[in-house]
């Protein structure tokens, strides 16, 4: 009897673990998709000294923008130098390189300048996954961190960037599909 119990805790435990990797799974799948970047409409240039960029502004969001604690990164590591111009009615961001700037390669011409991506520190709870509308979902409560950051960050200069030192602890709905849990 004893024997029969301690099979079906271990499969009850085991069962637990598979889900939950499951889980991480089906959330990095989705987190890794995109990278975390300051971009521009247009990226493909170089930066190089005595050429600023000139950005405008535009409508800016309130609250935290990740591409805004990107260049203040930048300029906090000293690659970059931010001005603001007039500019109408308005101003623009001015961009431009420092001697520092210039002996790394931080800009891509594809994405701009790409800080890592996200990913899962930690699965920390779920719901029990339940049927609605004829699907299985479940709400998962997990951690990430950024992964993948590249070796010229100096993550002191970043550490406004969410997940650059601490973990960020966020919720996803995840959909039960005839191929594993998949991220909503």
């Amino acid at each position: 009897m004893k024997k029969i119990l301690l099979v079906a805790c271990t499969a009850l435990v085991l069962a637990g673990c598979g889900e939950k990797g499951d889980f991480e799974k089906a959330i990095n799948a989705r987190l890794s998709t995109s990278e975390l970047c300051y971009s521009l409409q247009d990226n493909d240039f170089a930066f190089n000294k005595g050429f600023p960029v000139k950005v405008n502004n535009g409508y800016r969001s309130s609250g935290y923008n990740a591409s805004d604690e990107i260049l203040n990164g930048l300029a906090e590591q000293g690659l970059i130098t931010v001005s603001q111009e007039p500019n109408g009615f308005g101003s623009m961001t001015v961009l431009e390189v420092t001697d520092k700037g210039e002996e790394v390669d931080f800009w891509n011409r594809e994405k701009g300048a790409c800080v890592g991506h996200r990913a899962v520190a930690e699965i920390k709870s779920w719901t029990e996954p339940s049927d609605r509308n004829g699907v299985k979902v479940t709400q998962v409560t997990f951690t990430w961190k950024l992964t993948g950051v590249p070796s010229w960050v100096d993550k002191d200069a970043f550490s406004g960037v969410k997940g650059m030192n601490e973990p960020v602890e966020t919720k996803i709905v995840l959909v039960k599909t005839s191929d594993g849990w998949k991220a909503n």
